[in-house]
């Protein structure tokens, strides 16, 4: 049978793999930096960005589904998405240089920036990350090559990561620091993810293709809103994975501040880091086969339940000694890399799913929901820190309170184990197995 399914050449989907740098780039900047620079650099107030936070997401919540339904129903020579990631990612490149500039303005004026900069930013970004997400079951019919695929594009963003995570800190000093070094450190992310994108698109070309003489179908905003309500298994992996999404960008947006407030050790973040990425690293080369002997669904659920235990450790000794501390977060970032690589893998599944029930697929469609719910989690995990970081009464730059320092410690790691709990829920009740998709791939290529 798997003959059957149209495959991916290698050259191709390394190309378009890149996707994963420039996508992840801007993800882990925002999630790792933006409340940080927005209160400790650019002087915003912590309610402030958890107010632009929520805000944004609302907006997100209509933009999302409609650039997945908009991609799906373009019809050019340059195919349904290439169009929009080749014109959407020098814009994205901009915005994100202009997130991380701090004019000299005024309190008001400061709050006025943040907010169109941010919001401009985030459509931006749909614009471009929604059609890219969308390539990947063009890409490939094989449900094997998909996850290989999704693997790779996770290996680019484990470069992203590193670029990230570890070498921000350094750069930004090496580039003056303050002010001037985050702006020249955003440039720089800015014109990398604009190049990576246009790789992404090039690697796409051969796959992307709408036949120029078959009748466009009527976009029904509607119709299609109803097929993804209707769509269980894609709603429940929605959920699983923006709660295992919020768990991450919760603890992200506090990550600065525990290393700077609890342990009075920033120069530990670029170690710690390094300790997450690579053991993330190991497990990439490896997610495809284990996903195939364990099955995606009872992978992805073992994932959740395993990225608990590091967490409980920490949040019960926050003080603990650099060993344990570097240990624990060691676990952390191989068992968590499992959700978090397994969702994008699991998406095209829905996708066939949705056919197989309902005789329409709807790739964008279905990229921008769980590109919608990526962000959600990734603001509401930003909202919720900058928000009780504000009820517990911080400020920055001065030493803090205990009961500060206790809420940095919840929000680092006693969150985060919340929103595991969520999603192994939700996981439970995804209803493709590894048995059931067979059957629905087997029904449709009789189709």
């Amino acid at each position: 049978m798997k003959n059957k399914y149209s495959k991916a050449k290698f050259i191709d989907v390394f190309k378009y793999s890149f996707g994963g740098l420039g996508s992840n780039l801007a993800f882990f900047l925002v999630m790792s930096y933006l409340t940080f620079f927005y209160t400790d650099i650019f002087g915003i107030n912590t309610m402030v960005v958890s107010g632009l936070m929520l805000i944004s997401r609302f907006i997100d919540a209509f933009t999302d589904p409609i650039m997945g339904m908009l991609s799906d129903h373009t019809h050019s020579k340059m195919g349904k998405y290439r169009p929009w990631i080749i014109g959407g990612a020098p814009l994205l490149g901009l915005f994100i240089f202009l997130l991380f500039t701090a004019p000299e303005m005024s309190p008001n004026m400061k709050i006025v920036y943040v907010y169109v900069i941010y919001i401009t930013y985030s459509l931006v970004s749909t614009v471009v990350n929604i059609p890219y997400h969308s390539l990947t079951p063009v890409m490939s019919q094989d449900p094997d090559q998909r996850t290989v695929i999704v693997s790779w594009k996770q290996g680019m963003g484990t470069v992203a990561q590193f670029i990230v995570t570890i070498m921000a800190l350094p750069l930004v000093d090496a580039f003056g620091g303050g002010k001037q070094g985050w702006a020249i450190y955003g440039a720089l992310v800015g014109i990398m993810t604009t190049v990576s994108f246009w790789v992404c698109a090039w690697g796409g070309k051969k796959y992307d293709v709408c036949d120029m003489q078959r009748e466009r179908v009527r976009l029904n905003m509607v119709n299609d809103l109803k097929l993804l309500v209707k769509n269980k298994p894609m709603l429940m992996l929605m959920i699983a994975f923006g709660t295992d999404v919020l768990a991450n960008a919760t603890y992200s947006a506090v990550n600065m501040y525990y290393f700077k407030y609890v342990l009075n050790r920033v120069d530990l973040v670029p170690k710690v880091a390094s300790a997450t990425l690579f053991a993330g690293i190991i497990l990439l080369p490896l997610l495809p086969a284990i996903a195939k002997f364990v099955g995606k669904k009872r992978l992805y659920w073992l994932g959740s339940l395993f990225s608990i235990y590091p967490l409980i450790v920490m949040w019960l000794h926050p003080t603990a000694s650099v060993t344990i501390l570097m240990s624990m977060m060691a676990v952390f970032g191989f068992v968590s890399r499992i959700p978090s690589n397994l969702g994008w893998a699991m998406l095209p599944e829905c996708s066939d799913f949705g056919e197989w029930k309902f005789g329409q697929r709807s790739d964008g469609l279905m990229s921008s929901s769980l590109t919608f719910i990526n962000k959600f989690g990734m603001a509401i995990g930003g909202f919720i820190a900058s928000f009780f970081l504000g009820i517990v009464g911080f400020t920055a730059n001065q030493e803090q309170t205990p009961q500060v320092l206790d809420m940095i410690v919840f929000l680092r790691f006693g969150m985060p184990v919340i929103g595991y709990v969520a999603s192994l829920i939700s996981m439970a009740l995804y209803e493709i197995t590894d048995e059931k998709y067979l059957q629905i791939r087997s029904e449709l290529d009789e189709k």
